[in-house]
Formats: structure tokens, C-alpha cells, sequence
């Protein structure tokens, strides 16, 4: 693999470099380059300079790009399943499903969807004085866009926002985790064999003080950030000296609910895999379940069973269910989360010990009872694999206790009633709701991404994820052959008394109100044949009467 940067459609060496490790067994795969400030600046100029070509280039055109780049994945899909393994520690079936179908599907829809997610939208106005107005609101790029990735899904987070920057006609620089830089450079690699135009994307790993040189530059005019709520404000500070827009996605702590009348069998098997795939190392894992009194022995007497029986290994071993976290810092800051658990009176059921299956950073899954919100593991985001379980007296208790906290990325309801589905569905604080199912709406292009509080502004994915990376421009065509305009100058008080009336017919209760105002408006007929407004007028009636 090559480590080299990639910067206008080049390979760029520096003088500065990372040795990539393996989490599995701690070994070296590969040196990486970093970028210095220079290299950072010659990133964002190809970027900028790159845009207009970008920008003016036709949906055909871009989309010949898109679908070359889904045939290149599909042709190296297991090089990327096993980079992604090998690199972030990642079973190899989560990186084969999660990551690399997830990146054909993301091509699949923009190269099929392109031109009609990005096509101007009519908008008939709301005061029958503009009746005669066409108008729509158009979508338009807003120039270069900051990516800065995180490592727990190292390639299908920054891919996803990579093509759909791409998709709003924004050019790209690409920074990618330092833990997991090759599966960034993987990206730049497959797009620009695609097709790419020098400069539309630019892939720069660097150190923490670069990222921060390309965060404050005043070229970038949107930055999407995921990673931690701490970094997250510090993007938002030094965003906010060039009013750059910037949309974060910060972590979660989200919250399963399983009501006594849940599917037993479905929601264990949901809350294992949907707590434990990624080694719980996603911000949309569940991070704690609350269970009505009725069900919750059971539940947790099988979660645990089926806990014991999930086998951790070598990533690469397509048997193998758990991988090694990715860091050895989010290890220890699990395991303090168990240990401050263990201390107020949590019961680890199974797991939360280090095994020594491989040299890497092997934690077993955890299953806790005996939780309240006073621990660490049912307030602060853990990322990582362990499951606390807490019984709940009914629905009311479940929804006050999984809104009491700062986060609000995804939560799921998990019951047989459609009603107390919907009531829940309504009332969680959350920017996305699943009934009977977990986090698999991030890897469809169609759903939407994000969260409410500290979980981060703004939304990724899909058309209205594009709003968020698009100048949203409103515009309004007049050729009437009418030269004057009833609101123009000069004013009289022929005006103000059609304007009073006008108000009257438009707005007041009173149906006679309103028909005496209509009444009156006929001796004005003369001055609105002046201007544009007899159309207008005749709205008014329609208006009315339709009322």
C-alpha cells in the first residue's frame, strides 16, 4: 500500500511519517507520509482551483465517474475488507457488509439519482400579489469541502461523505484518522482511478496542528467532522473565525428499550449484535437497554449466554465474531467505565477482562446488571463492547430514563404494539428512532445522519443530507409585460385602502368581513388592470372562495 499523500491527482513523500499499527497483533503494516503546512496549502489551492471545472461538469459526465468508482470497489472489495480488518481491526464480514456493500450502495444511488437529488425544486408563493411569479429553489455547491474522519469506521464514514460532497459539486480534502490513515488513502485511490479531475479530491494525513491549518483556512467553506464532543467544539472554534459552516457528528449513547410484549428471542439477538458488532466501537451502538420488569430476567439470563458463546480472534478469520479494539487508550477508557461500575454496585455478568487470544487489544464482551444513572457506563459514552441492562417499572420510566442524557444520536423500541411504538417513537430524544431493529439506517444512502444535544448539528446522507453541503439559492423569474407594481411608488391612499382591503379579504374570520372587502376591491379594478395585479386579484377571489 502505497502511504504516499495524494494531492492534485499526484503522490506526494514528505519529510514526516507514521508507522501504521496493526491492532490484532501489534505488528507494523506500513509507513504513511504526513503533511506538513505546505502540503496542507497546496491541497486546499488544488481543491479551490479544482472547483469550477468541478462545478460546471455535466451529471453525465459524473456519473460515467461514480459508476467506474463501483466498479473498481466491487473489484477490490476484498483488498478493502482486508485493509479494513487489518488496519482498524474489523471482522472481515463486518468490513466486507458494513463497509464495502454499504460503498457500492452509496455509488449505486448518486450515480443513479444525481441529477434528480440536485434538481431545482418549483415553489408557488404564498401572497397572491406574486401569483405571476415563477420561482424554485436550486441547489448549488458552495465550494471546498473538509472531511475529517474518524478510525472506528475508517472507510465507509469518510467514502460516504467523500461522494456525497462530490454529489453536491463540492471538491474535497480528505483528512483521515492518524490511526487509520491507509484506508483513507484507499479512497483517494479507487475515485481517482474512477475518473477525478486533479485537485476535486485531495487526501492529506497529517498531525493534530495541521488539521487545525486546514480547519481555520478561509478556502474551506463547509467542514464535516466526526470524533468526539471535546474535538468537536475545538472544530466549531476555530470554524466559527471564518463563519465556516460545519456539520459534526460527536458519539452517542444510545438506548434500546425492550417492552414486555418484545419478540424475547429478536431483541437479545438485536441488542448482541447491535451492542457488540465494531467491537461497540460505533457511535450508534446500544449502550444501554432498559427492559420492562417482566421480561428482564429473561432477557439478560440469554443476552449473557450468548455472550459467553460469541468468539473473538483474528479479524481476518471470517469465524471470527469480535476483533480487537482499535486503540489502547478507548481499551483503558473501558475498562475504567467497568471498574467505576464494579465499585457502585454493578454485577459483570460476563466478559470486561482483557484476553490474551492474539497480542492485540482483545477486551471480552460485558454484560452489567445492577446499573443506575449514577455510573459512568449509563451516562457517558463507552464505545466499546459491553452492554449494561437495567429493569424498568414500564414505558414512562424507559422513556425519562433513556431522554436523561446528553447525547441523542439513534434509539430503538422494541415491542409487538404498533401504538406504544409510535408514542415511544415520538417522545425519544434522538435523531433517529428503529422499531425492532438498531442502527441500519446509517448504512443506507437514503436515511438520513445525526443527532440532537451534544451528539453534534447538522445532517449527512441522503437528499436532505445534501441541503447541508449545498448553497439552497431561491430563485424568482418575473415577465409580466406590466411595468409597475401595486407595492411600487408612488404610494396614495387609493393603495393603502386596496392594501386594508386586501388584508380584510385574505385573513379576517368573518365571512361577511371578507365578502364586503371583495365588494369594495371592485371599485379599484381600474388600478389593478394598471399595474400586474387584475391576475392577482382574481387569486384573491380564488382564494376566498376555496376558503
Amino acid at each position: 500500500m502505497d502511504g504516499r499523500l495524494i494531492i492534485n491527482n499526484e503522490r506526494v513523500a514528505t519529510d514526516k511519517a507514521l508507522w501504521v499499527k496493526n491492532p490484532t497483533t501489534l505488528e507494523i503494516i506500513e509507513e504513511v507520509h504526513l503533511a506538513s503546512d505546505r502540503e496542507c496549502r497546496l491541497a486546499l489551492d488544488a481543491a479551490h482551483a479544482a472547483f469550477p471545472l468541478w462545478n460546471r461538469m455535466s451529471f453525465g459526465e459524473k456519473k460515467k465517474i461514480f459508476r467506474a468508482a463501483r466498479s473498481i470497489l466491487l473489484r477490490r472489495a476484498r483488498e478493502v475488507a482486508e485493509l479494513v480488518s487489518r488496519e482498524k481491526g474489523s471482522p472481515i464480514v463486518e468490513a466486507m457488509g458494513v463497509d464495502v456493500l454499504s460503498g457500492l450502495e452509496i455509488l449505486d444511488y448518486y450515480s443513479n439519482n444525481l441529477a434528480k437529488v440536485r434538481a431545482p425544486r418549483r415553489q408557488r408563493l404564498q401572497l397572491p400579489l406574486f401569483a405571476h411569479k415563477k420561482n424554485a429553489f436550486h441547489f448549488q455547491p458552495l465550494g471546498v469541502s473538509l472531511i475529517i474522519s474518524p478510525w472506528n469506521f475508517p472507510f465507509i464514514i469518510p467514502f460516504g461523505d467523500t461522494v456525497s460532497s462530490l454529489a453536491a459539486g463540492n471538491t474535497v480534502v480528505l483528512r483521515p484518522s492518524s490511526a487509520t490513515p491507509l484506508t483513507g488513502l484507499m479512497i483517494g485511490e479507487i475515485l481517482l482511478e474512477a475518473g477525478l479531475p486533479p485537485g476535486v479530491l485531495n487526501v492529506v494525513n497529517s498531525r493534530t496542528a495541521q488539521a487545525e491549518y486546514l480547519i481555520s483556512d478561509p478556502t474551506v467553506e463547509t467542514i464535516l467532522f466526526t470524533g468526539s464532543v471535546e474535538i468537536g467544539k475545538r472544530v466549531m472554534e476555530l470554524a466559527a473565525r471564518n463563519l465556516t459552516h460545519v456539520i459534526l457528528e460527536l458519539g452517542g449513547k444510545d438506548p434500546m428499550i425492550v417492552l414486555e410484549d418484545a419478540d424475547l428471542d429478536h431483541a437479545v439477538r438485536g441488542a448482541l449484535w447491535n451492542g457488540f458488532m465494531n467491537t461497540g466501537q460505533s457511535c450508534a451502538s446500544i449502550e444501554r437497554v432498559y427492559v420492562e420488569k417482566g421480561l428482564a430476567d429473561k432477557f439478560i439470563s440469554q443476552l449473557t449466554s450468548q455472550t459467553k458463546a460469541l468468539r473473538m480472534g483474528d479479524p481476518l478469520d471470517p469465524e471470527t465474531d469480535i476483533g480487537p479494539m482499535t486503540t489502547l487508550s478507548q481499551l483503558e477508557t473501558v475498562e475504567a467505565q467497568l471498574a467505576e461500575a464494579r465499585a457502585k454496585g454493578a454485577d459483570v455478568l460476563c466478559g470486561g477482562a482483557r484476553s490474551h487470544v492474539l497480542p492485540g487489544y482483545f477486551l471480552q464482551p460485558a454484560v452489567v446488571a445492577k446499573v443506575d444513572h449514577s455510573m459512568k457506563i449509563m451516562k457517558e459514552e463507552t464505545f466499546g463492547p459491553v452492554l449494561p441492562v437495567m429493569s424498568v417499572s414500564g414505558i414512562d420510566e424507559a422513556l425519562t430514563l433513556a431522554n436523561d442524557c446528553d447525547y441523542g444520536l439513534t434509539a430503538s423500541v422494541w415491542t409487538r404494539s404498533r401504538k406504544k411504538a409510535a408514542w415511544l417513537a415520538e417522545r425519544l430524544e434522538a435523531g433517529t428512532v428503529t422499531v425492532n431493529d438498531h442502527m441500519f439506517s446509517f448504512t443506507d444512502p437514503k436515511a438520513i445522519w445525526g443527532g440532537i444535544k451534544k451528539t453534534g448539528v447538522g445532517r449527512s446522507h441522503g437528499p436532505y443530507g445534501l441541503l447541508e453541503i449545498s448553497n439552497i439559492k431561491f430563485i424568482s423569474m418575473d415577465f409580466s409585460r406590466k411595468r409597475d407594481r401595486l407595492w411600487w411608488y408612488p404610494y396614495s391612499g387609493s393603495k393603502k385602502s386596496i392594501m386594508e382591503k386586501a388584508t380584510v379579504l385574505l385573513h379576517h374570520r368573518s365571512f361577511f368581513k371578507r365578502a364586503g372587502a371583495m365588494a369594495g376591491l371592485l371599485r379599484f379594478l381600474p388600478i389593478l388592470r394598471q399595474g400586474n395585479s387584475y391576475r392577482n386579484y382574481m387569486e384573491y377571489l380564488d382564494r376566498m372562495i376555496r376558503r
